[in-house]
């Protein structure tokens, strides 16, 4: 996170040390990124083996 912020502003480490927590988090928050357009469409769970199929393959992509 230190690094990014020091890449993308030119600030020194030394500089980004010293500044408060939330304000780096805020900074991070408000700094631009991509949204994709396309939303996933809601799935129905209806078994308990649906639902940890459906997490485990949430968390291998």
């Amino acid at each position: 996170m230190i690094y990014q912020i020091a890449k993308d502003t030119g600030w020194s480490i030394e500089y980004i040390m010293r500044l408060p927590y939330p304000t780096l988090i805020m900074m991070l928050s408000d700094a631009p990124r991509y949204v994709s357009g396309h939303k996933d469409k809601p799935v129905r769970i209806t078994s308990k083996e649906q639902l940890f199929g459906l997490l485990s393959q949430k968390q291998t992509n």
